[in-house]
């Protein structure tokens, strides 16, 4: 139950510290790349009491080979809050560039887990035409300066 009343406090805090935020934050690209992150950020909060109260129950997954495996309820939470988290920060690249008139093809976000409960970021790839590629340096330093991490920039060759 104090996991219960933790996981509502940390919840709570969070709401009022971004509400808070918010309300400072003029510039329309940071306040949606804010509003992406934190949504990401609480939807992680409300799931983390889920994975503790199923920890160690089993599901049964189909793998890509078409066997079927057995993964416990919490991997299977936790690829699932990857998955909606580099969906969410994949769009939110896609965003930021669009924001500041740069056309990116396609935005590739690599997470990692670090320990039990912590993901980080490890990779950006963007993918720009050639038109794009005299401001791949403007693009990258726009990345590097909101997703601190610099980013790898292809330009695709057709």
């Amino acid at each position: 139950m104090n996991g219960l009343y933790a996981a509502a406090a940390t919840v709570c805090a969070s709401s009022v510290a971004v509400a808070l935020l918010s309300r400072f934050i003029t510039d329309g690209g940071t306040k949606k790349l804010l509003g992406m992150v934190t949504g990401a950020f609480l939807l992680c909060s409300l799931l983390l009491p889920l994975q503790s109260a199923f920890q160690g129950a089993a599901v049964e997954l189909p793998q890509l080979s078409g066997d079927v495996g057995s993964a416990t309820a919490d991997e299977a939470l936790q690829q699932e809050v990857l998955a909606q988290t580099k969906e969410s920060l994949e769009h939110a690249a896609l965003d930021l560039a669009a924001q500041h008139g740069f056309r990116v093809k396609k935005a590739q976000i690599t997470l990692a887990v670090r320990g039990e409960n912590r993901v980080i970021l490890t990779d950006v790839t963007l993918i720009i035409g050639r038109e794009e590629a005299a401001h791949a340096a403007e693009l990258a330093a726009l990345t590097e300066e909101n997703f601190s991490v610099t980013p790898q920039i292809i330009t695709e060759q057709l």
